[in-house]
């Protein structure tokens, strides 16, 4: 009976993964044609339009040229154009310049380095976390450069185990080492816009997960520990060498020790220092471990100490997932497996590109939602999916858009509102952007640096 559940349960997850799962590298993404872009954009500013006139509003005028190559400048590589760059643009007399410089911008260095700098700040990395940090940093900007598909990314790293020096996306876990609940929690707000946070030591006091539901969504992870399989089968290897060659009793080992790899721990302890950074840079999955409930669980539904097994919120139900493929599974289903993801990080970038978002916040979502676009919020949703998660050709759609053009409103918007798009929200200079701008004041260009 067990037998056949378990085939049972293998195969649900194999016809799981093949309905879900994208077919990376199957068929390599291809940056949008000229036309595309333009139709994609006309489509939106008509779904504006048309909005906007149900609201009896009227949209912003299209602003002069000297105000938008300061704007995509700022917008595109995060750093204001240099004199001769704004020079040139201005004496420009080409029917299409705007489209030109979107077009030479969107494919710059300079676009690479500002999408990082978004990017970063949203995963929260931190470059001073050991060596994962800098090898984190490495991987995250090299797929943003060579357009790797959002979808792809966000899969590789909840998908990721081993050291950092041979899958630096590892990076994405060990930014919280030991605090697996926490990433977690992260996990949903940032790539789902759902915070669930709250459940983790009570059922939600404002929505409605339970702790019960946190803790079967963490079981997907729950096999996952901060320990080197490497460094592990190399202390195996170096006892056995030992062994081989009678020398354990000069490192204080027995030839027969009274339990199972008490000579491992005793090597281990003598060449800590040797392994530490192996044992802080990698995780490993451990197929027998599984997530317990907390010591203080207090609901009906189960026991204190409970093991649980792992399930989803909402979307794809995964049940009975085999242990080897918990992790892998919870990232199909954050990317593919539900209907948040391509919303979430639409919205997200719509934000950055016009100053707010069209669901507010960008990651407080629920089934109570409300888009101050509707139509436009499922338009770009679809674009997210048309485009392969590439997130540049994203963008280049919305820069070509006459939105992006128009003047900034000035009247601002309650907090946690959404915005009627009449034109850009109005907003101030990044850090970034500032730092940027100063360097472009002293050195002139700095795209290729």
């Amino acid at each position: 009976m067990n037998s056949r559940r378990q085939i049972l349960t293998g195969f649900t997850f194999l016809v799981m993964a093949l309905l879900f799962l994208p077919t990376y590298g199957a068929t390599p993404a291809r940056p949008l044609s000229t036309k595309e872009v333009l139709e994609f954009a006309e489509k939106i500013d008509s779904l504006l339009e048309k909005d906007l006139a149900e609201k009896n509003k009227t949209p912003l005028p299209i602003v002069s040229d000297d105000t938008f190559v300061r704007r995509a400048h700022l917008g595109i590589v995060g750093r204001i154009p240099t004199a001769q760059e704004a020079l040139s643009f201005l004496e420009d007399t080409t029917p299409n310049k705007r489209h030109l410089l979107i077009e030479q911008l969107v494919s710059s260095p300079g676009y690479d380095s500002h999408a990082f700098n978004y990017f970063a700040d949203l995963l929260r990395l931190r470059t001073n976390s050991d060596q994962h940090g800098l090898g984190w940093h490495v991987y995250l900007r090299n797929s943003i450069a060579e357009d790797k598909p959002y979808n792809q990314l966000v899969h590789e790293m909840l998908s990721a185990e081993g050291h950092t020096a041979h899958n630096p996306a590892v990076g994405y876990y060990l930014r919280d080492r030991g605090m697996l609940l926490d990433n977690v929690s992260n996990t949903m707000q940032v790539f789902l816009g759902h915070q669930i946070g709250c459940a983790q030591c009570h059922d939600h006091p404002f929505d409605t997960w339970t702790q019960m539901e946190y803790y079967e969504l963490a079981a997907f992870s729950g096999g996952m520990e901060y320990r080197s399989t490497e460094a592990r089968n190399t202390i195996e290897r170096v006892v056995s060498d030992l062994r081989e060659r009678g020398e354990l009793k000069q490192l204080g080992l027995s030839a027969k020790p009274k339990k199972k790899g008490n000579n491992q721990k005793k090597v281990a302890q003598k060449f800590r220092n040797i392994f530490r950074y192996h044992q802080r840079n990698e995780i490993s999955t451990n197929n027998s471990k599984k997530l317990k409930l907390p010591h203080d669980y207090q609901y009906e539904d189960a026991d204190p100490g409970q093991f649980i097994a792992p399930a989803t919120l909402f979307g794809q139900k995964l049940e009975d997932v085999p242990p080897e493929k918990r992790r892998d599974a919870f990232a199909i289903w954050i990317t593919s497996g539900n209907d948040y993801f391509a919303k979430v990080i639409a919205n997200r970038l719509w934000d950055r590109t016009f100053g707010r978002g069209l669901v507010e916040p960008l990651d407080d979502w629920s089934n109570n939602s409300k888009p101050s676009h509707p139509a436009i919020m499922q338009a770009i949703s679809k674009l997210m999916q048309d485009v392969d998660y590439q997130t540049r050709e994203f963008e280049r759609v919305l820069y070509h858009t006459k939105l992006f053009q128009r003047t900034v409103t000035t009247s601002e918007t309650s907090q946690g509102f959404a915005h009627t798009f009449t034109g850009p929200h109005l907003r101030r200079l990044s850090a970034e952007q500032m730092y940027d701008s100063l360097l472009v004041l002293n050195l002139g260009t700095i795209d290729d640096n």
